[in-house]
C-alpha cells in the first residue's frame, strides 16, 4: 500500500467507516491518533520519524487496530520517499492520512 493513491484510499475508507460507527477505535487508536495531533499542532509538516515514534512511544502495536497500524507504517514509509511525499498525489495521502488522526484524537476521551 506505498503507493500514495492507495494509502489515500485507505485513510478515506477508515474516516467512512469512523464517521459511521462501523469502526469504533479503541483506546491504543486513540493514544496513536493523540500522540500525532500532537506533532501536526506544532504546524510542521509530519515526518516518517514522528510516526514512527509516536508508534513506539505510546505502545499502541499490542491493541492498534491492524488496518490503521499498516496505514500509519506505510505513511511512514512514503513519508520518507520526498519526491513522492511531495508529489500532488502524496500530499493528498498525507492529508488523508492526517484528517483520520484528527477524527481520532477528536474523538478521545477527556483527558487524554
Amino acid at each position: 500500500m506505498h503507493v500514495p493513491e492507495e494509502i489515500r484510499a485507505e485513510a478515506a475508507a477508515l474516516i467512512d467507516h469512523h464517521a459511521l460507527g462501523l469502526w469504533k477505535p479503541n483506546d491504543a487508536d486513540r493514544r496513536a491518533a493523540v500522540a500525532l495531533y500532537r506533532f501536526l499542532e506544532t504546524g510542521l509538516p509530519l515526518t516518517g520519524e514522528q510516526i514512527r515514534s509516536a508508534l513506539a512511544h505510546t505502545e499502541p502495536s499490542a491493541g492498534l487496530h491492524e488496518r490503521l497500524l499498516k496505514l500509519l507504517q506505510e505513511t511512514a514509509g512514503l513519508l520518507d520517499d520526498a519526491p513522492v511525499a511531495d508529489s500532488s498525489a502524496g500530499r493528498d495521502a498525507v492529508d488523508h492520512v492526517c484528517l483520520l488522526l484528527d477524527a481520532l484524537a477528536l474523538s478521545a476521551h477527556p483527558g487524554q
